[in-house]
């Protein structure tokens, strides 16, 4: 190569890609992250809002607390399943799908697939206790710890579809927020799928 086409030994002509591409990369990894989180997350949760677990079950978030995923009753484009709301550093989260078992079967099942797939560092806490809706539903609830923090798992089994309940955060945040998460998982009920 001559002497012309070589800075600091490197050809000149490759110089243009490259900083391309070093440019590409910063904006890609600097630049997007630091603007999305400046963008703030803002879907409170007004009052009597409830979100679809189902086409047939929904529960009340807390008043306040920010839907991260989920669809409101009475929406018009709407699906069901998941939902997760957040407040004050906790994060509860309700799955529904088809299950055929009891509120204790659906637990066991969240343990074992959890501390082998998702969270090697899930640990099951104390003894079992029973829980039971305003509307009469009876399932079961779990205290848990994790890296991610401490926690509940809650199951119920409501006409064939599994509920799992989790709810989790640091510890403080978790003692504070014990009434708002206990209220929450007391609002599961069906509801009339016509309006939905």
């Amino acid at each position: 190569m001559p002497a012309e086409h070589r800075v600091l030994g490197l050809d000149r002509r490759t110089l243009p890609p490259a900083l391309f591409v070093i440019a590409v990369f910063l904006v890609l990894t600097v630049a997007v992250p630091r603007v999305d989180a400046a963008i703030g997350w803002n879907d409170p949760v007004r009052a009597g809002q409830q979100l679809a677990l189902t086409d047939t079950i929904a529960f009340t978030p807390r008043t306040g607390w920010e839907v991260e995923t989920g669809f409101r009753v009475g929406e018009e484009d709407r699906r069901s399943g998941d939902a997760t709301v957040s407040g004050d550093g906790v994060t509860f989260q309700v799955t529904a799908d088809s299950f055929d078992g009891t509120p204790d079967d659906l637990v066991d099942q969240v343990e074992k697939v959890t501390s082998r797939t998702t969270d090697p560092s899930f640990r099951v806490d104390g003894d079992r206790a029973t829980l039971t809706t305003a509307a009469g539903r009876t399932g079961v609830v779990q205290a848990y710890s994790s890296v991610r923090g401490d926690g509940l798992v809650a199951a119920f089994v409501v006409d064939g579809t599994g509920l799992k309940i989790t709810a989790y955060g640091p510890p403080t945040q978790m003692t504070a927020a014990a009434t708002d998460i206990k209220d929450m998982i007391s609002s599961i009920q069906t509801v009339d799928g016509s309006n939905r």
